[in-house]
């Protein structure tokens, strides 16, 4: 793919369980050159790729390589597969916490809601231009964060392939909202779409991602205090 042109400010960030890269992405466009971190091979990520269990790292490796680091450790534990399979997971956020602490580094990690954060922010769809769905997610950070604006309390209706729903077949999945998971259904082209632009990714890699506009809005915000510190 041809990437997107970014804002160069001099900055390296690594990103831990990057998958395929839209998080990532967000933070390319911000202004960040970035290095995805995965345990399994990512042939599809944009960027420079090291596979590697984050349990593993050396933090002091991390701090003499990158300027910030972030995170999306693996949600299984506190989202709904949880309550539909009954089963226990893994939890690697603790884990990826104590690596950028240990690592003297500014950090984000995102998760989904539920998981034990420490005081984040929400970031929905509604709160961005262009973005057709609204997957809540959260972002703890050891710098002050911001949101675009509130979250709606009645969101759009979302466009669904499910039957039962009374708004089945009034909706089109190319111009209102969509769930690129669940009873939404919606074609791997317009999730794409509605999420921003996430053309070399599979329908699967979507499932687990977060839009390119949520993390490019924290990576500005992540820059500009960077460069706040660096001026001090």
């Amino acid at each position: 793919m041809t990437l997107p042109p970014r804002i160069p400010n001099g900055l390296t960030l690594i990103d831990l369980c990057c998958k395929q890269g839209a998080a990532s992405m967000g933070y390319y466009l911000a202004g960040f050159d970035v290095v995805g971190v995965d345990w399994e091979p990512q042939p599809r990520y944009p960027f420079p790729f090291i596979q590697a269990d984050l349990r593993t790292l050396d933090p002091q490796w991390i701090a003499e390589n990158f300027d910030a680091a972030a995170g999306s450790p693996p949600c299984w534990e506190h989202s709904d597969l949880k309550h539909r399979t009954g089963k226990t997971y893994d939890d690697f956020i603790p884990e990826t916490r104590e690596l950028f602490e240990a690592s003297g580094l500014r950090y984000v990690i995102e998760n989904v809601e539920g998981a034990p954060l420490k005081d984040p922010i929400t970031l929905c769809g509604t709160m961005f231009a262009g973005l057709r769905v609204q997957r809540h997610r959260l972002f703890e950070s050891n710098v002050p964060l911001t949101v675009p604006r509130p979250c709606p309390k009645r969101h759009p209706l979302h466009y669904t392939l499910d039957k039962r729903k009374k708004h089945y077949g009034q909706l089109d999945e190319w111009t209102d909202f969509v769930m690129v998971t669940g009873g939404g259904n919606c074609s791997r082209a317009a999730a794409s779409d509605a999420m921003g632009g996430l053309d070399w990714m599979t329908k699967d890699g979507m499932n687990q991602a977060v839009p390119p506009a949520y993390t490019r809005w924290i990576g500005r915000q992540l820059a500009d205090h960077l460069a706040l510190a660096a001026a001090a």
